[in-house]
């Protein structure tokens, strides 16, 4: 019998209601077939009884009478009879079927006497079923009718159905118990292990093999949990797989550049760690060649991602042939490859002829987009060090610093280190330090240089301003903004500054128009980094709205180069911008390199022709060239074209000429602070 657990299964099993439901209803259905005919039988077994009861009494009435000689004692003895066995009425006829004696209810008796039959043959039951008529010959040549009441026979025909249908509801009852019996045993408890085992399963996919269930059947219930097991083995067996692969990808991931299957930066200190490790002789030595291509960004944006993705490949391809096998090649993402070789003692002959050889076998027979560019500029980096005191980072580090010492301008194409360089290095990190000190004490200032537009009669109208950042150093003096702008950037103070460059911007223009009723509008320059910012336009707004200036009054100066850095970021940021209301100028247009294609993207309002180009102006023929196609350009697209950096009424008057929106440059004016600016130019406007 089940336990307790097991009925409250069984009792809340649906699908073994639903089973037993329709084998209780389909064994109710079968009964009932069967309940008619026998129901029917009953109660034709009832009547012949009364049929015979009634018979059986009449007769002997009939033989002690002698109704020829002594009439009345038929009609005492069929009186006597009536109320016996149901009988309610007797008509006696003789063989001419005349009347001979009658007692009780024989109104309508007269017609059975024509069909009197032996043994009472085929009675006549009335329409409701209460009564029956029959009629016999009897043995005495008289013939009988009689009428019986059968009005009982309707309640022993409902007691004989109800104790039948009692009967068959037990057994079905039974039959039904018996049913979910057997369903719980043969079905019930299999399919809810079953369920219970794909539910574990189903929760703990990568375990699924621990919830398989151990039977001994060979039925289809059988089958069906086999199969059931073999699946969560193949699951967790699959599952199993899946987490190897992924490791054993994420361990390549972790350790390759998708873009090359070279090994990355984490690999390379890896093996610099094992070289360490297994360092042999005192004087064995590890050297690391730092390869860098030089102007891997201007073909970027020439030739697009794709084709310097391709490049890529190929360079590398070409620096693994280049080397020994043994030796360990690295792509530490971007432009940069590394190569390691364990040496014995270090001499600088062999690097360089090795340096040498590199350059020679990767520097050209490039193929790009169908173009074969010229010989790509390649510089190495190159730093040793004894293997018994090998740092990996260290040494790249060291690497580096040699490969950012080289110029293009030298003509060189590699350099060693020297411990010098590391000098220089902790300077940077001092001046970085000053530079933090700075931020706080208010040593950084801000310097405006005018804009000026020029009209065709010579007359010139001021513009704006741009603002500059300079850095009043207490032991430098004035520092060189090449030299900590660079800096700022590389360490992300840059981004500090710039939103005190804005807010002190926003400033200015508020003290100007509270103070004389306009203000010209002021440009700043942006960052790489800065630009980059995902919240720029947010903290542009947060600036304008505390100083409560118009937008349009505030020009932002990107540099072509740092556009093209992203060009999808740079497109979504300047759209940002532009619905912001703040207006914004391309700095350096002509020297980043740019492509038109993507220039038409940018929502600007101008660039600003780069000062190489404007200070050859009457001395090279390409440099004016260039300037004027700057110059139509800008005006086919709509935009404000600015000159920066010009010095000679010469280029005054070219770019006069050739309608230039927009110049600045010491020709006009040099960098003051924004009091010595307002008196010198807003002022006088104002007076104007």
């Amino acid at each position: 019998m089940p336990a307790m657990k097991d009925w409250r299964q069984l009792l809340g099993c649906r699908l073994c209601w639903k089973i037993a439901a329709w084998v209780f209803v389909l064994f109710v259905a079968i009964e009932s077939v069967i309940l008619v005919p026998s129901a029917q039988r009953f109660e034709a077994a009832m009547l012949e009884q009364r049929t015979t009861a009634a018979i059986i009494t009449i007769e002997p009435t009939l033989a002690a009478a002698d109704y020829g000689t002594r009439p009345g004692m038929l009609e005492e003895g069929l009186r006597n009879a009536v109320g016996r066995y149901g009988i309610t009425g007797i008509l006696v006829a003789g063989p001419a079927r005349t009347r001979v004696a009658a007692s009780g209810d024989v109104d309508g008796l007269d017609g059975r006497l024509a069909h009197a039959a032996p043994m009472a043959a085929q009675p006549k039951r009335s329409a409701d079923g209460s009564r029956l008529d029959l009629s016999w010959p009897s043995e005495r040549g008289l013939v009988v009718a009689a009428r019986v009441d059968t009005s009982a026979v309707f309640g022993e025909v409902a007691a004989y159905t109800l104790r039948i249908a009692g009967l068959v509801a037990i057994i079905g009852l039974v039959v039904t118990i018996g049913t979910m019996l057997v369903l719980h045993h043969l079905v019930l408890r299999p399919v809810l292990r079953l369920r219970a085992s794909a539910r574990a399963a189903a929760a703990e996919p990568d375990h699924a093999d621990r919830y398989v269930i151990q039977h001994t059947r060979h039925d289809e219930i059988g089958e069906l949990i086999a199969a059931h097991d073999s699946l969560l083995e193949q699951v967790a067996a699959s599952k199993r797989r899946d987490h190897e692969l992924a490791e054993e990808r994420t361990r390549y991931v972790s350790s390759h550049e998708p873009l090359t299957g070279l090994p990355n930066r984490t690999a390379l200190l890896q093996h610099l760690t094992r070289l360490g490790a297994t360092a042999g002789s005192a004087t064995s030595s590890v050297t690391l060649y730092l390869v860098n291509l030089r102007q891997f960004r201007i073909l970027n944006a020439s030739f697009g991602p794709d084709c310097c993705d391709d490049l890529l490949r190929q360079f590398a391809a070409r620096l693994v042939q280049a080397v020994p096998p043994g030796d360990f090649v690295a792509h530490l993402g971007a432009d940069r490859f590394a190569v390691a070789r364990a040496n014995g003692e270090f001499k600088s002959a062999v690097a360089v002829e090795f340096a040498e050889r590199m350059l020679m076998s990767v520097a050209q027979g490039y193929e790009l987009g169908g173009a074969t560019p010229g010989p790509l500029a390649v510089r190495i980096g190159i730093a040793s060090t004894p293997s018994s005191r090998l740092d990996g980072n260290v040494l790249i580090n060291e690497a580096e610093l040699a490969l950012a010492r080289i110029r293009d301008e030298d003509g060189t194409h590699y350099e060693f280190y020297a411990p010098s360089f590391g000098e220089e290095a902790r300077l940077r990190h001092a001046l970085r330090r000053d530079m933090e000190r700075g931020i706080e004490s208010g040593e950084f200032v801000t310097v405006l240089q005018p804009k000026f537009s020029l009209g065709a009669s010579g007359e010139r109208r001021l513009t704006g301003a741009e603002m500059l950042l300079r850095w009043r150093h207490p032991d430098r003096g004035i520092v060189n903004p090449a030299d900590f702008i660079p800096l700022a950037e590389g360490t992300g103070l840059i981004v500090r500054l710039g939103d005190r460059v804005i807010a002190e911007a926003c400033a200015l223009l508020r003290t100007w128009q509270d103070r004389h009723g306009h203000a010209p509008r002021l440009a700043v320059n942006l960052s790489a980094r800065q630009f980059m910012l995902p919240d720029l336009d947010q903290r542009l707004e947060l600036a304008l709205t505390a100083a409560g200036v118009a937008p349009d009054l505030l020009e932002i100066e990107i540099t072509e180069s740092a556009a093209m850095k992203n060009v999808q970021q740079t497109a979504a940021t300047l759209a940002k911008l532009r619905l912001l209301g703040v207006r914004v100028s391309i700095d350096d247009f002509g020297t980043g390199y740019s492509s038109l294609a993507y220039l038409k993207l940018f929502a600007v309002d101008a660039i600003k022709i780069d000062k190489s180009f404007v200070d050859d102006i009457g001395a090279d023929r390409n440099s004016e060239a260039i300037c004027n196609a700057i110059l139509r350009l800008g005006q086919a697209l709509g935009y404000r074209v600015i000159a920066e950096g010009v010095e000679t009424e010469l280029q005054v008057a070219f770019l006069r000429h050739r309608k230039c929106d927009e110049v600045q440059g010491f020709y006009f004016g040099r960098p003051v602070p924004a009091d010595e600016f307002e008196a010198n130019w807003i002022t006088a406007r104002a007076a104007a």
